[in-house]
């Protein structure tokens, strides 16, 4: 009897071994560039996995990953602006597959996609989601806040589940936001790193980086620095570095809390006192991205055009606030498509629903807007937008966050939005 109990405890000891992983986070991409890409994940028991890339009509090529819970395979040798197929299989025998496109090296048409604040609404989120996912892009630019709480485990399990399929198949470039960040005192920010690998200087702690695609330089910043020392030093230099780079048509700069708003947090008063405005006419960028408000709006700013983008899902804000600079604004749930060829940018704002906001293209002299985009560049429909996803039942929620004072009638819109979930937040300790 013992003999068979000493069996049965060996044999139970080699199913919990081998037993099959399940993915707590992805497998999702990041860092795809013109010769390397990474895919990476989280497992509920630590697995080794193979990675296996394959280029049609070659034979593919093998990544190894330790037996661990939290993986980051980088694949390398890749050839650029090209189409790979990738295989992740675990030691358990689980496999899953994906796929994706290296960037170009050379100047050539592609489009990417903008979406942030997707925090708090799920259903809107995932909406949001879905029809991103029914529009071609070569990969995805996103301004912050992708979760309520940085600190929070459970908020990016969240995040990671809904945008399973999405990030399993395109790269997601990420800027972050000051729900990452939660709290200056708290780890938001180490996790954030912990979650993306960004093409990021090693003393920037991957909260600011810039990377090229075909003819456009991007320039991904923290918003919720001061800006006074070390990130516009950094930004300076590389737009200098930026002006005369061969091929590079096009200059972006994407962020969470930009410059200008009409929505309830306004404009970034350190990029204000910091004078970045100024910097980014002078090297004449072409296009500032922010979310932060949850809206779209379209704005020019002295030959600076913006665009702030927070329609990913979290409570949509009304206008608060008539900016000089704005040219159109909307509260909606919202994502981006910018088109990029040889004659410019063209950046149409869609709907959850894919109905069209606008189409505008971006000229040396300004916005051009009112034409909508061709079958060609993908069909939108300017029918009226189908009635938003709806909220879940409100729940409490606490993240260590204030409310900016600012006299009864603010506080009267507070406290109605308190009721709708759609309270502004911020950090203690920081600018709005």
């Amino acid at each position: 009897m013992r003999a068979l109990s000493l069996l049965t405890a060996s044999a139970l000891l080699a199913v919990s071994s081998s037993a099959a992983a399940g993915y707590v986070r992805g497998p999702y991409l990041q860092d795809v560039g013109t010769r390397q890409a990474a895919v990476m994940f989280e497992l509920d028991v630590a697995h080794g996995a193979t990675l296996e890339v394959v280029k049609e009509g070659e034979a593919p090529k093998s990544f190894k990953s330790d037996k661990e819970a939290t993986h980051e395979i980088v694949a390398t040798g890749l050839e650029p602006a090209t189409s790979y197929r990738y295989t992740l299989t675990l030691d358990d025998g689980t496999a899953e597959k994906g796929g994706f496109t290296t960037a170009p090296e050379d100047a050539r048409p592609f489009t990417f996609l903008v979406y942030g604040d997707n925090r708090s609404n799920p259903y809107a989120h995932a909406a949001i989601v879905a029809a991103i996912r029914k529009t071609p892009g070569a990969m995805l630019l996103h301004t912050g806040d992708m979760v309520y709480n940085g600190t929070n485990l459970a908020d990016w399990n969240e995040f990671f589940s809904i945008e399973r399929e999405l990030l399993r198949d395109r790269c997601m470039f990420p800027t972050i936001g000051n729900h990452e960040i939660a709290m200056p005192t708290s780890d938001g920010a180490l996790r954030y790193a912990r979650m993306f690998r960004v093409p990021a200087p090693p003393e920037a702690a991957e909260r600011w980086y810039t990377f090229r695609w075909s003819s456009v330089r991007f320039f991904m910043l923290d918003a919720h620095d001061e800006f006074a020392t070390a990130e516009r030093t950094w930004l300076e230099k590389a737009l200098e570095s930026a002006k005369n780079e061969a091929g590079v048509a096009h200059r972006i700069v994407v962020l969470h809390h930009g410059p200008y708003s009409s929505g309830l947090h306004g404009g970034n008063e350190a990029l204000r006192m910091a004078r970045v405005p100024e910097l980014l006419r002078a090297y004449k960028v072409d296009l500032v991205l922010s979310g932060h408000d949850h809206i779209y709006e379209r704005g020019d700013a002295a030959g600076l055009r913006y665009v702030v983008s927070g329609g990913g899902g979290a409570p949509v804000y009304r206008e608060y606030r008539a900016e000089k600079t704005t040219l159109k604004f909307e509260p909606v749930y919202h994502f981006l498509k910018v088109d990029v060829a040889a004659e410019g940018l063209t950046m149409t704002a869609l709907r959850h629903d894919l109905s069209l906001i606008e189409s505008c293209r971006i000229l040396p002299t300004g916005w051009s807007c009112g034409t909508p985009p061709s079958a060609a560049s993908g069909a939108v429909s300017a029918a009226p937008p189908a009635q938003p996803p709806a909220s879940p039942p409100a729940k409490p929620r606490s993240c260590g966050c204030t409310l900016v004072s600012g006299g009864s009638e603010w506080l009267g819109f507070v406290l109605a939005g308190a009721l709708a979930g759609a309270v502004s937040l911020r950090p203690r300790g920081r600018r709005r």
